[in-house]
């Protein structure tokens, strides 16, 4: 007779694997928007994948399973760094997000420099480019729905989005130089 335990457990970890696989294209989306190389954005994702797996028994049923998954692939993108010794400047998603929301306590920010050169920096973006960051961060589409709607294939939204994010964290980075701010 198959113990009870043993069971539930199983199918609470493959209920948890199906849950990764359902989402794997965001959870790829966010890790590439901290890491723009494909092929080191595919390893964490695996790693990610790993780790899930092992503390799949730590995600309860009914809370947000992306943010746990966030959160741990977040982790396994500054390993990666902190392995390769590349510490590139990425804009978070936490800051794009925050540019794009809308509500008057924005301003409020102890950060209201950055967003404010943020809000400049993203006039300067070409008109696609600051499209695609629109559709990802303030309408929160996935890649293949960005694809459809701009024509593109799911790679050449992935890239554009790095570059975007890229451009962006140079051209704030500038300017809150430029005004004496330090970052």
């Amino acid at each position: 007779m198959t113990d009870p335990t043993i069971t539930r457990t199983r199918t609470h970890n493959e209920e948890v694997a199906a849950l990764f696989l359902k989402h794997s294209s965001r959870i790829r989306g966010m890790i590439l928007s901290m890491q723009p190389d494909f092929a080191r954005a595919d390893d964490v994702l695996q790693e990610t994948f790993l780790t899930v797996s092992a503390k799949s028994e730590q995600f309860k049923f009914g809370t947000d399973f992306l943010s746990w998954v966030y959160q741990i692939a977040r982790y396994k993108v500054l390993e990666d760094r902190r392995r390769s010794g590349k510490t590139t400047e990425q804009l978070s998603i936490a800051s794009i997000e925050s540019l794009l929301a809308t509500g008057s306590g924005l301003l409020d920010d102890p950060q209201e420099e950055r967003v404010e050169a943020l809000k400049g920096c993203l006039t300067k973006l070409s008109p696609k480019a600051r499209q695609a960051i629109e559709l990802r961060y303030a309408r929160e589409h996935p890649a293949s729905e960005i694809a459809t709607v701009l024509r593109w294939t799911v790679d050449s939204v992935y890239v554009a989005l790095s570059r975007a994010r890229s451009l962006l964290a140079k051209c704030i980075n500038e300017d809150l130089r430029s005004k004496g701010v330090t970052i």
